[in-house]
């Protein structure tokens, strides 16, 4: 049991910070290159539900796993990276539950009306969705590093 849950940790978090990170720095700026802006939008709009239920998945798997490997005998460094899998789970669902929708539908309205001030909201709602995924990799890359440098289980 012990190494099923140490390697569905390991996946867990590489898959959902490998996942993060190849979107962030090459999936979605490449759609933009690549494809005129209003076919990168919907590209994007159409990965970003697969996107965000990876991480659901992949950071509930994590979570899971990092505790019941860890209950009973969690120290200082155990606690912190569990503290950063527990806020990188609560910025994922933020995004994908609440900021990304919500993003989503205005850019709809701005389409289908064409007032400005939808996309305007669309902008800001798009920028906070960036910071916090970015936010979430960078948590990701620490939890990957205390997880090398720290952790034995």
């Amino acid at each position: 049991m012990y190494f099923l849950l140490k390697s569905l940790y390991l996946y867990s978090v590489s898959l959902w910070v490998g996942s993060l990170f190849f979107f962030t720095v090459v999936g979605a700026p490449m759609a933009f290159k690549v494809l005129k802006k209003e076919e990168a939008g919907k590209y994007t709009g159409s990965v970003f539900p697969k996107y965000f239920g990876l991480g659901y998945l992949f950071g509930a798997a994590a979570l899971v796993s990092f505790y019941l490997l860890t209950k009973g005998n969690l120290n200082a460094v155990s606690w912190l990276n569990l503290a950063l899998l527990l806020l990188m789970n609560l910025l994922n669902f933020a995004n994908g539950l609440f900021i990304v929708p919500k993003a989503g539908l205005l850019k709809a309205s701005f389409y289908r009306t064409n007032d400005k001030s939808y996309y305007d909201k669309f902008l800001k709602l798009h920028t906070v969705s960036m910071v916090l995924n970015a936010v979430t990799l960078v948590l990701g890359l620490m939890v990957i590093g205390i997880t090398a440098l720290y952790l034995t289980f």
